[in-house]
């Protein structure tokens, strides 16, 4: 049971911290909109099974190699915004009990494994079908 509890704050503490690095100046919506790609990357079975395995996934490989660029970008991940913190981890303890118990986060569909901000045009943009634009991101789904 202990491991059970290591395990899920664990997760829920990846979460927050993407939820806070990517998207901490977004509204509720739009930070719930980044959670739930997290969320589909890890049922997705493309993806590591795990919300910290998807979050960091290919980390160690350096600067632009990673999913998410707070993983790889060698600065401290630490929040430095307390309020902001906050709400990340109250997010982040809601989406993971809907992903632990198997439900549908519901911002954005199901299918939407990628998103990025809209200062942004990366290549891969043109590969996939924009399913979702909340906020400063644009969600997206393979085809």
């Amino acid at each position: 049971m202990e491991k059970r509890v290591q395990h899920a704050d664990a997760e829920r503490d990846c979460l927050a911290q993407a939820i806070y690095h990517e998207a901490r100046g977004e509204s509720e919506a739009g930070q719930l909109a980044v959670a739930n790609v997290i969320v589909n990357r890890a049922r997705s079975g493309k993806f590591p099974g795990t919300l910290c395995g998807v979050i960091y996934q290919n980390a160690d490989k350096g600067y632009h190699r990673c999913q998410f660029t707070f993983a790889c970008d060698g600065r401290n991940d630490a929040p430095g915004e307390r309020r902001a913190w906050a709400r990340s981890a109250d997010l982040a303890q809601a989406v993971y009990a809907e992903f632990a118990l198997g439900d549908d986060v519901g911002a954005v569909p199901g299918s939407a494994l990628y998103y990025h901000t809209t200062n942004v045009n990366p290549s891969w943009s043109n590969t996939y079908n924009a399913v979702a634009s909340i906020g400063s991101h644009i969600f997206y789904s393979p085809n």
